[in-house]
């Protein structure tokens, strides 16, 4: 409770005194926040072929999921900085972007240090403005990137009209892990057709392939996304197909949602199913209330999940609700 009292006066005071950009030399230094309080209610049951009983989880409980301050430093037109840490991590690891943005051309730009991958339309979405609590099961680690989805490297990007096109080249050991631990790179690219100018329509491909584990495991993720966001009404696709070393796998997700006024109720549907009969499917039911957009926003989610790991299978099934706040 501590740490959550904690982390609220301090996402306010920042607001209050940064509520105006501060100067930095010549350019701006920028501050948001983002703080996720979560209770989660499920119920698992567990059922194992020649075993008599069920086992049973039961969850319920609050927590303080992430509590985030982003800094950003504009130096001028073509350079900028960006730091985005929790401040309550416990783990050890709070920094999740750290790197700094060249832009030579306003359409051409490289990003160097510790950034998000250009992994699809859920990765790449801001944390505020994600319609459900939790990932599809394919944004998911280690289904979406073995050592997770930011990680250490160079990025070059292309921005057009009615293209986009990235390119990353990175360590592949997943995020403020500093030394590499062998020689191959892990590349990553994305490539976005926007068939409207300034629409929030369009249709991409992403690949990810590399090795980890040093080198053991060689590894590959090939997706497709669809984004279609004409208000009031919100659809969203994706595919993704897996392969480590000889183990392959493929899923995918649907999801839907409208604004209505301050409400939007969601709807998703994602699977993924390995080669052999390993397979999981979820069903979420989300209604988000948001009196100030996505700076203020309750989340409710109800999923229902069926998980089959050799021949044990698992049901949950459970209410999530968040409280947002983000500046």
């Amino acid at each position: 409770m501590k740490k959550i009292l904690l982390s609220v006066l301090i996402i306010m005071f920042c607001n209050v005194i940064y509520a105006q950009d501060v100067k930095v030399s010549q350019g701006r230094l920028s501050i948001d926040g983002l703080l996720w309080l979560q209770y989660i209610n499920t119920f698992s049951s567990i059922s194992i072929p020649e075993h008599p009983l069920e086992d049973t989880i039961f969850t319920n409980s609050f927590t303080r999921r992430a509590a985030f301050i982003g800094l950003t430093a504009n130096l001028n037109n073509w350079a900028s900085g960006r730091i985005y840490f929790d401040i309550a991590d416990i783990t050890g690891k709070p920094a999740y972007d750290l790197y700094a943005l060249l832009k030579p051309k306003p359409n051409l730009s490289f990003v160097i240090g510790q950034f998000k991958l250009p992994l699809g339309v859920e990765m790449l979405t801001k944390p505020e403005n994600l319609e459900l609590i939790e990932y599809s099961l394919i944004g998911r680690d280690p289904l979406r990137a073995p050592k997770g989805t930011r990680d250490i490297g160079m990025q070059v990007s292309y921005r057009h009209s009615l293209t986009d096109v990235a390119i990353a080249f990175v360590n592949g050991n997943g995020r403020n892990v500093l030394k590499d631990h062998d020689k191959n790179k892990c590349v990553a690219g994305r490539f976005v057709i926007k068939p409207l100018q300034k629409s929030n329509i369009f249709a991409g491909v992403n690949y990810y392939t590399g090795n980890y584990n040093m080198g053991t495991v060689e590894f590959s993720r090939l997706g497709a996304e669809l984004n279609y966001i004409v208000k009031p009404i919100i659809v969203k696709a994706e595919l993704l197909s897996t392969k480590d070393n000889a183990r392959t796998g493929f899923g995918y997700y649907a999801q839907v949602g409208y604004n209505w006024m301050w409400l939007q109720p969601v709807f998703r549907y994602s699977t993924f199913k390995y080669e052999s009969y390993d397979y999981q499917n979820e069903i979420v039911f989300g209604l988000n209330f948001r009196p100030l957009s996505d700076n203020l926003k309750i989340m409710l989610n109800y999923k229902i999940e069926k998980t089959t790991f050799v021949e044990t299978k698992i049901d949950t099934k459970g209410l999530l609700a968040q409280l947002q706040f983000a500046f």
